[in-house]
């Protein structure tokens, strides 16, 4: 595929694309629930959580490039963050912190360790990112099979409404990372406020 093929793609045909493929949806119960032509958004729902594919666009070095995130079953389609019990909250995550936790890895550790888990590091190796060299998408799509296929269910049980208590150890492991790391004053809501 040259560059102008690259910049041209379909974003929503893609990310599909990239979904059956290579994150093997359909084997973990993942359906289609939202899809946003405008902002380059799609959307899978699953017995557990969500989870969000954004096309994040053209760059120069890296190519076409996505964001993948996991959302609770209220995670709503269009915003990523909302108001739950009366408190503005992050309800759209990424993996790093989630990993540390599921490891059961200490505060301390986690803190020391940021983006940088143990099966995750052979994704930013020189020799596996040159395979992948303007395929991002590709390259992050494979990055989340293997925690999927690390972690199976119970990677998924993290986000799930029905596991209020392993939610709340959660949120408190979180509130304990950025006490210990700190936070940044300009995020709003404090990046620990998850829902």
């Amino acid at each position: 595929m040259n560059t102008v093929d690259e910049k041209n793609v379909d974003p929503i045909h893609e990310m599909n694309r990239i979904a059956q493929s290579l994150l093997d949806i359909n084997l973990w119960g993942f359906k289609e629930s939202y899809r946003a032509i405008e902002s380059s958004k799609l959307i899978f729902d699953s017995k557990w959580c969500r989870l969000n594919l954004i096309w994040d666009g053209w760059d120069y070095l890296g190519g076409n490039t996505i964001s993948i995130r996991y959302g609770r079953q209220h995670a709503p389609n269009d915003k990523a963050i909302m108001i739950w019990n009366g408190e503005e909250c992050h309800c759209w995550h990424d993996v790093n912190h989630a990993l540390h936790f599921l490891d059961g890895r200490s505060v301390e550790d986690a803190v020391k360790m940021i983006n940088s888990h143990p099966l995750l590091k052979p994704f930013f190796e020189e020799e596996y990112r040159k395979e992948f060299k303007r395929r991002q998408p590709e390259w992050l799509a494979k990055m989340h099979a293997a925690i999927w296929q690390n972690y199976g269910e119970s990677f998924f049980e993290l986000f799930d409404l029905r596991q209020p208590e392993l939610w709340e150890q959660y949120r408190h492991f979180l509130k304990e990372f950025y006490d210990t790391k700190g936070r940044s004053s300009f995020i709003k809501p404090p990046l620990d406020k998850v829902c």
